[in-house]
């Protein structure tokens, strides 16, 4: 078994080939990946997707005659069809969502865009709306977590609700 001190030493030394910089005079330069938090990363992307989870199981309960697997809808068209969940105001955590893929898309096309506090403003603002005024967490993990929290508890009462008021069953 590994020894999990020299795991994460292990990870800190990594690193990613450089990317292509300028070509000059028929010469590349490159550029070294530098900056980027990859643990912050990974979580980040692991917070969509188990809200992406959620969002997919909410739509297969709520609209069970429809083959999700063979329809396979964009994250954007997900987000559509949730519309309807007739969220309080302070729970609709649907435009935080979006800008949560937008962020998401960003880091798909750019591999040193930073996660801060600014770029996480709709999230906290949703953090702090949902919980009633208290001030969101200002480590980003920490908001991530409490949004991510957040969001899933909503589909899952949604499911909850939905499945009991269908009797919906379902492998």
């Amino acid at each position: 078994m590994a020894n999990n001190n020299a795991q994460s030493d292990d990870a800190k030394t990594r690193s990613l080939p450089p990317l292509v910089g300028s070509i000059q005079e028929g010469k590349v330069s490159w550029k070294g990946i530098e900056g980027v938090d990859f643990e912050l990363l990974g979580y980040f992307l692991s917070c969509h997707l188990v809200i992406e989870h959620y969002m997919d199981e909410f739509l297969k309960t709520r609209y069970p005659d429809l083959d999700w697997d063979a329809a396979k809808p964009t994250f954007t068209q997900r987000v559509a069809l949730v519309k309807d969940m007739d969220l309080p105001d302070r729970f609709n955590c649907m435009p935080a969502i979006k800008h949560l893929n937008a962020i998401r898309n960003k880091l798909g096309h750019r591999i040193n865009f930073k996660i801060d506090d600014e770029t996480l403003l709709p999230l906290k603002h949703f953090v702090q709306k949902a919980f009633d005024g208290q001030a969101p967490p200002s480590e980003v993990k920490e908001l991530l977590e409490k949004f991510a929290t957040m969001c899933c508890a909503i589909f899952g009462g949604a499911i909850s609700r939905t499945a009991h008021d269908t009797r919906h069953t379902r492998p």
